[in-house]
């Protein structure tokens, strides 16, 4: 298991450096891969990047917990990534590159401020705020994997997970990123498609007999809502559905549009994403139901899969599915990292010191903030504050609520000023903050109030300002 597992890794790391050789030594190419990806790089890519550790860690564990109500996730993430993919894609692709935009704070700050710093700059921290968490979050993932698998030192694990990500990072750029989280999907894709089906099928006697064990066990896990009721148990509900409609918010995941080749590769792209989100929603609440059955008692819910991989399966083909777990991790760290330092090595800081840097010196900068936010995450990871689950829950609240509603706005409608993105970016992320730490978490996800602040804001100071937009 361990010697699949390694060259695992040294093949990923040399694909990641080697991606170096085929972009160009510029700030486009460095942080879009100069705007040249196909349909199954850009669709696998923003699917592994959306999926991350918590598929395999945070789902799969809290559907060993809940059960089968955590599939209330799938229809929202379907219309999510309809959203994303029909909706936001095309526009967002076509006016990035008439812009020149590289994120979505540089197309912000184009759209409304006429390319000055102050939204970029607002943008920019934001990301920051709650990609931190998230980063921390596949750490805490990676961490868990090689504990149960292994039996690796919890925090030594972590901190290598974060050195060897950050180290192919740093060479190649989004490039690297894109084209290792390519190879990590289609591992992830593989995993999550043929091991539920083989146990639910095979492994633990049929369909019939797989639902008739988890009855047993405890009806709870055929529950829909997971037992709750009643205020609850709605509130369980509408956390779950909306989570997957935060999609349109996340600035790792709408990144993969402005570096699409063209019209032809979103088009295609979409039908790849669609079936990869049913796989895999579906999927990782099998794992966490088929490692119920196989091990009832669980101190950690969220060591459910890489612990029943680990006892079950033969040594390779453990250690192929420590790699697809890997590789959900890995995918996301990196997307979210090298968007992360994006926005404090280029937008933030040439938003603050009104600099023009050439473009080894901003590669330079680039690379030392890396090492810098990758220090920080692993920081707060060993803190060791929240599981995965709550982490992912959290940072995605908090992005899709600042961003959703602005860039859905913006790409089609003229009402939108920077007076109104200002404030509506500013409100979805303290209502997120301010809701996560109220007895009303309990019954509604801070998503739901933090979007619907958001989006009121942005209507209603926009129409306000908007005689006095250049103000």
């Amino acid at each position: 298991m361990i010697t699949v597992f390694i060259i695992y890794l040294v093949a990923v790391f040399l694909l990641g450096v080697f991606s170096e050789k085929f972009i160009t030594k510029s700030e486009e190419g460095f942080y879009l891969g100069d705007r040249n990806f196909g349909p199954w790089a850009t669709a696998i890519s923003a699917g592994a990047t959306d999926s991350s550790g918590w598929i395999f860690i945070g789902a799969a564990g809290y559907a060993y917990v809940a059960g089968i109500s955590t599939m209330w996730m799938l229809p929202g993430f379907i219309i999510g990534y309809l959203l994303n993919w029909i909706v936001i894609a095309p526009k967002l692709r076509k006016e990035g590159k008439d812009l020149g935009a590289l994120s979505v704070p540089d197309y912000f700050s184009i759209k409304l401020d006429g390319g000055k710093s102050t939204l970029k700059v607002v943008s920019s921290i934001v990301i920051v705020i709650f990609f931190l968490a998230s980063m921390a979050s596949q750490l805490t993932a990676a961490a868990k994997t090689l504990d149960a698998t292994i039996s690796f030192d919890y925090k030594f694990g972590l901190i290598l997970s974060a050195a060897f990500v950050i180290g192919y990072a740093i060479f190649g750029g989004y490039r690297a990123v894109v084209i290792t989280d390519l190879t990590q999907g289609l591992i992830m894709l593989s995993v999550l498609l043929i091991y539920p089906l083989y146990m639910v099928f095979f492994g633990l006697g049929g369909p019939a007999n797989f639902f008739q064990t988890l009855y047993t066990i405890d009806p709870i896990l055929l529950s829909s809502l997971g037992g709750a009721t009643g205020a609850v148990g709605f509130g369980v509900f509408l956390g779950l559905f909306l989570f997957g409609l935060g999609g349109p918010g996340q600035p790792h995941i709408v990144q993969r549009f402005l570096s699409a080749k063209d019209d032809k590769t979103i088009k295609q792209g979409s039908f790849i994403a669609m079936f990869w989100v049913i796989v895999v929603m579906t999927g990782s609440n099998l794992l966490g139901l088929i490692g119920r059955i196989i091990i009832p008692t669980l101190e950690d819910p969220e060591y459910v899969f890489p612990t029943v991989a680990a006892t079950t399966l033969h040594p390779i083909l453990a250690g192929i599915i420590l790699a697809a777990i890997f590789a959900a991790i890995q995918s996301t760290f990196s997307s979210q990292v090298m968007l992360a330092t994006q926005s404090l090595a280029s937008d933030l800081l040439k938003g603050i010191t009104k600099k023009t840097f050439t473009n080894k010196q901003s590669l330079t900068i680039s690379r030392i903030t890396m090492v810098l936010l990758g220090l920080v995450a692993t920081i707060i990871a060993l803190l060791e504050i929240q599981s995965v689950f709550e982490l992912v829950l959290y940072a995605w609240a908090g992005l899709a609520a600042s961003f959703g509603p602005l860039l859905m706005m913006l790409l089609y409608t003229d009402k939108v000023t920077k007076a109104g993105a200002l404030w509506s970016i500013f409100t979805g992320t303290a209502v997120t903050i301010i809701w996560i730490n109220t007895p009303w978490i309990d019954y509604l996800y801070e998503l739901v109030p933090a979007a619907i602040a958001s989006t009121l804001v942005l209507i209603i100071v926009s129409n306000l300002t908007r005689k006095k937009s250049n103000i």
